[in-house]
């Protein structure tokens, strides 16, 4: 939720794909004053090809990509043009930046919600201890993973991704692309009866008419549900801003534990009738 007062339904996320690409240089460590200058160094690969594949605007050079992007509704792009719950500025504020990365073409909310992205969650490989040790390493490895809109599958991604790695990796290294694992995203629509009725419960709750908007995460399960079962995914969170998901202090609101108890079975209530 935006907040504790506004209410939300989420009828779309992002699928992922989470890898890890391995470079693979000489068979083994070598000293850097006896082969620097004429042995393949795996980390400098690694930082060239993470350079090549992202921008420092934000834009992913991976062909073909884009390519399979939809445009947003106009109600979708008025509404993350104006910005009218200052989402991004809410957001800027919480990461403690000065100010916002990414294509500064596109508003932040379609950035997070609706744009394919690419991140580097870890770099390993070479020396890292106390002190110094002028090795070059044989293996150097990142975890990378895209963020995609529904528009692109998981198998797609990766197919595309993997292909581009290798081409601009340059030609003195070995490359190996590890699919770690991956999901689909899923849009869904707002007027379906269960979306009619989780709006009916929050409003009831909250007593306010919930904002309908994207979520930039991945549930790949929900997409595994709707494509199975072949019904709607009602994405009713409850979660904060300020939980700070995925970090060292994660917390969760009783308040807003109790609130979603209430909705929850307002819900029910209003799907059995």
């Amino acid at each position: 939720m935006p907040s504790k007062e506004l209410p939300a339904l989420i009828y779309g996320l992002r699928g992922i794909i989470y890898t890890e690409v391995e470079v693979q240089g000489a068979i083994r460590d070598l000293h850097s004053g006896t082969y620097g200058g004429i042995a393949p160094n795996p980390l400098h690969a690694l930082a060239i090809i993470i350079s090549r594949l992202k921008d420092a605007d934000g834009h992913i050079h991976i062909p073909g990509l884009y390519d399979r992007l939809h445009k947003p509704t106009h109600a979708e792009r008025d509404f993350w043009q104006h910005d009218p719950l200052h989402i991004g500025e809410t957001l800027r504020e919480e990461m403690g930046i000065v100010q916002l990365s990414g294509e500064l073409e596109h508003p932040p909310m379609e950035r997070i919600w609706a744009r394919p992205t690419l991140e580097v969650h870890g770099i390993s490989g070479g020396f890292t201890g106390e002190g110094a040790k002028t090795v070059i390493p044989a293996v150097a490895k990142a975890k990378i993973s895209l963020r995609l809109p529904p528009d692109i599958t998981s198998q797609d991604a990766l197919l595309l991704f993997e292909r581009a790695v290798k081409e601009v990796a340059p030609a003195d290294v070995h490359i190996k692309v590890i699919n770690i694992h991956g999901g689909e995203g899923i849009l869904v629509s707002p007027d379906s009866i269960p979306m009619i009725a989780a709006a009916a419960a929050l409003q009831e709750v909250y007593g306010k008419e919930p904002v309908y908007i994207r979520e930039g995460g991945s549930i790949p399960v929900a997409a595994l549900f709707y494509e199975k079962l072949n019904v709607p995914v009602v994405l009713m969170g409850f979660g904060l801003p300020d939980d700070n998901l995925h970090a060292p202090n994660e917390k969760y609101s009783l308040d807003q534990f109790f609130n979603g108890v209430r909705t929850v079975t307002r819900f029910l209530q209003k799907i059995a009738q």
